[in-house]
């Protein structure tokens, strides 16, 4: 019997561990399937893993790969995978994938169900596919339900603002995330508020000065950091994470981490992003000291100035 293994971790903290608990690393999951195959005698084709990749979704790149090729390859008779909840997480999906590979004559096999072929085996493997669901969407709540109390208590529960880093740690066997200050773009931060305060800036002169200034995001594996676009800019000023203040999911509470602008400062920031509102961004080339505050009596429609030669 020709086999092809199919291996999946959802994160990719858990894809860079030799080990992981429950035997979920890819390691773990390529050691069980080979052995499984070597004692039932079969052939081993090929394998295919997505590494970091949730089974909530069939759109993963080396599933689709998979069944691309289980499609075309009449000499495939198996896909292995370590336990049913390693090829979806979802019943909608596990019909899908499995009609799929009934189709082509393809048989599922899971070492550690270890599910047979035979009326009963189908209906344990639903039974199967629906507590996988079901765990997905329970630890999907349960997740939730922790990050709004965390953010009740203050803490920050996501991927840490522009001006700050997530910071990881253990303590006494437990893992502590806290927020902390990133020292290399905070005063950026800190100076495009400052700048922007003196209304002497609209957001696309700031986003200039900052630029030349050498300010760039936060580095990830797609780039090494880039200019702050316009959009990210305004919403920066807006954030009242800066001023101390945490709001997640209509909560609204003082965060326990550290302000980076003064509430002062901030609301003066507020008005000054009013004003350019109501006055437009567009910088003219004959300004006029009325500009943005004269409206029409009686279409209400704002007046402009010309200068006539």
């Amino acid at each position: 019997m020709n086999c092809l293994i199919y291996l999946r971790v959802s994160t990719k903290e858990q894809a860079k561990k030799a080990n992981s608990k429950e035997g979920y690393s890819i390691p773990a999951q390529r050691e069980a399937c080979l052995k499984y195959i070597k004692e039932k005698e079969w052939n081993f084709i090929d394998e295919y893993a997505d590494r970091g990749e949730s089974a909530r979704s069939a759109h993963r790149p080396q599933l689709q790969e998979m069944l691309s090729r289980i499609k075309k390859d009449k000499t495939i008779d198996a896909v292995i995978v370590h336990k049913i909840d390693r090829l979806a997480r979802n019943m909608e999906d596990h019909v899908a994938i499995k009609a799929i590979l009934r189709r082509h004559g393809v048989q599922l096999v899971s070492i550690v169900e270890n599910i047979e072929d035979t009326a009963s085996g189908r209906l344990i493997e639903g039974i199967h596919a629906l507590m996988a669901e079901f765990y997905s969407a329970n630890l999907g709540m349960e997740t939730k339900k922790g990050m709004k109390q965390k953010a009740k208590q203050g803490g920050w529960p996501e991927m840490a603002p522009l001006g700050y880093i997530n910071v990881q740690q253990s303590i006494g066997g437990k893992i502590l995330r806290t927020i902390e200050v990133d020292k290399e773009r905070a005063p950026f931060i800190q100076y495009a508020y400052k700048l922007y305060a003196t209304g002497d800036y609209s957001l696309t002169e700031l986003q200039a000065e900052l630029t030349t200034r050498g300010f760039r995001t936060k580095p990830n594996s797609k780039h090494p950091g880039r200019p702050i676009t316009k959009s990210h800019l305004a919403n920066t000023l807006q954030n009242k994470f800066y001023k101390g203040i945490v709001v997640w999911d209509n909560i609204e509470t003082k965060g326990i981490h550290q302000p980076l602008v003064s509430n002062e400062l901030f609301e003066r920031v507020q008005e000054v992003l009013r004003i350019h509102n109501q006055a437009g961004e567009r910088k003219r080339k004959h300004p006029h000291y009325l500009r943005g505050t004269v409206w029409c009596g009686e279409c209400g429609s704002r007046m402009s100035s010309l200068t006539a030669k």
